[in-house]
This record gives structure tokens, C-alpha cells and sequence, in this order.
């Protein structure tokens, strides 16, 4: 299925995380605390860098209008949020863990890796397609352009914009 365009950006952000997820599964497949250590090292610098941003995206942007056509209480909507909850527990307890220097558990390397992937797949397969139904063209394209104006902020500027309404 093609994409639209206002949604490529975050596919492409999706194929860096899919990138991410299969090197957790690896390492923990392998199970050698080296390669554990350097898989949630590398994760917990993507997570960082873009992952916690491309979540805070889909939920200030992308969410809201499906909403508008289907309902914070559409099951695109619930599950989307209950994902995006599931993998920032696990990432906050992977984090802790590092910092405690306990060593990294393959279990959790694992169930994070897992928990990535299925999230970008169901997002991919599910709640983009739609998305793409129920929305307009120039909902889509104003999506699109104030996904760009807070990627803008946040590059120009170390502290997360904030989305300001006017209604």
C-alpha cells in the first residue's frame, strides 16, 4: 500500500526504530553481557535522540486527528497510547537498571525489542491506513506541516516546544 506523503517522514523514523528493535533481539538471542551492555547502550542514545520525540509527535499530531474523525475512544487511538506506555515502562526500567549498573536482563533486551517491533508494525498495518481513511487531504498536509514546525523547534532549541491552541 503507498504511503502518504504526510506520513513518510514517520515511516522512515519507523525503519531506524525497526533497525533498533532487531539489534535488541539479537543481543539478547546471543545472551554475552557485552553485547547486552552495547545494545541497551546504543537503544537508550536512540531512544534519546529520536524515539522519545517521534512518540511525543504521533501523540501531539497524529492522534488528535484521528481522533477528530473517530474518538479518543477508537481502538487505533487506546492502542497506539497503551504501546507507547508499555515501551516507555520498559525503556524506564532498562534505564534504571544501567544506572544501578546491574547488568542488562536478556529478558527485558528481549521484551523491548519485541514490544518495538509489534508497536511499528501495528502502526504501519494498522493505525495509519486508518488514519488515511478517515482524514482529509489538507488535514493531512497541516499534520504534516506542524509535524515539520515542532522537528524545526525542537533542532533549533535543547527544550521540547510546546504546542499552543488556540481554541
Amino acid at each position: 500500500m503507498k504511503r502518504h506523503q504526510s506520513l513518510h517522514k514517520l515511516s522512515r523514523d519507523h525503519h531506524h526504530a525497526l533497525v533498533q528493535a532487531r539489534n535488541l533481539n539479537l543481543a539478547a538471542e546471543r545472551n554475552d553481557e557485552a553485547d547486552l551492555q552495547q545494545a541497551a547502550l546504543e537503544f537508550a542514545a536512540f531512544w534519546e535522540r529520536e524515539l522519545k520525540s517521534h512518540f511525543s509527535l504521533e501523540e501531539l499530531y497524529l492522534l488528535p486527528l484521528l481522533a477528530k474523525h473517530k474518538s479518543t475512544g477508537a481502538e487505533e487511538y487506546r492502542q497506539t497510547l497503551d504501546q507507547h506506555h508499555e515501551i516507555r515502562d520498559l525503556i524506564d526500567r532498562l534505564i534504571e537498571r544501567m544506572a544501578k549498573a546491574t547488568g542488562v536482563d536478556p529478558q527485558l533486551i528481549e521484551a523491548l525489542g519485541d514490544s518495538l517491533r509489534n508497536h511499528i508494525r501495528y502502526e504501519e498495518n494498522t493505525l495509519f491506513p486508518s488514519l488515511e481513511a478517515v482524514a482529509g487531504e489538507d488535514e493531512l498536509r497541516q499534520m504534516s506541516e506542524e509535524i515539520d514546525e515542532e522537528n524545526s523547534a525542537r533542532s533549533a532549541c535543547p527544550a521540547p516546544a510546546k504546542r499552543t491552541t488556540t481554541d
